[in-house]
């Protein structure tokens, strides 16, 4: 597996982490705490794409929402 990939995924799950904290701080439910770790996880980078008219990214490679949903169930369940 290439270094830059695991980087990427790991940056991926850094910032989907700090979404499930946030839905943590707002008590919500794990609908919640999914949608919160997807928007931080995968969120600015789906914007980056609509707005250089490219293929969002985690729409051809689907690992990415699966960490995004990893990441909160770890972050809901200690």
């Amino acid at each position: 597996m290439n270094p830059i990939l695991i980087l990427d995924y790991a940056g991926i799950a850094v910032f989907a982490a700090t979404g499930a904290l946030a839905a943590s701080r707002k008590q919500v439910d794990m609908i919640g705490f999914l949608f919160f770790a997807a928007i931080t996880g995968i969120g600015g980078g789906t914007v980056r794409d609509l707005i250089l008219d490219v293929p969002v990214f985690w729409v051809a490679n689907p690992d990415y929402l699966v960490i995004c949903v990893a990441t909160a169930g770890i972050v809901y369940f200690p």
